[in-house]
């Protein structure tokens, strides 16, 4: 099934931007650019670039509470611009901010099922 394959591809490489851009997951899964977003939207039911999001935030979440990583480990392994970006998108798509999420000690994201 071509979205799982893509979902599979994207989860794989949601560290590496320019993979998971839609001009590259166009030629990878041999579609037009503007088919690509299309398609995700009708299979996902969200935006490329808003599960992409997600996705990574997701990892945030399981690093914060199951690692030692630093928030700028975690900011740089995941393509975040840095510390600042990631904790603005992170409370925005979360609610909470990051010193509360770890403080909680709790999913968040995971227990939604908003990220195939």
């Amino acid at each position: 099934d071509r979205i799982a394959k893509m979902l599979n591809f994207i989860n794989q490489n949601i560290d590496k931007p320019k993979l998971i851009k839609v001009d590259n997951l166009a030629d990878v899964f041999m579609m037009s650019p503007t088919y690509v977003s299309e398609y995700f939207r009708k299979q996902v039911h969200m935006s490329l670039r808003e599960y992409i999001i997600r996705a990574k935030l997701k990892l945030v979440e399981i690093r914060l509470l199951n690692s030692n990583f630093t928030l700028t480990e975690i900011a740089d392994d995941l393509a975040f611009t840095d510390v600042s970006h990631l904790s603005k998108t992170f409370k925005k798509h979360v609610g909470v901010s990051l010193r509360e999420f770890k403080k909680n000690g709790e999913y968040v994201l995971l227990k939604r099922n908003m990220c195939s």
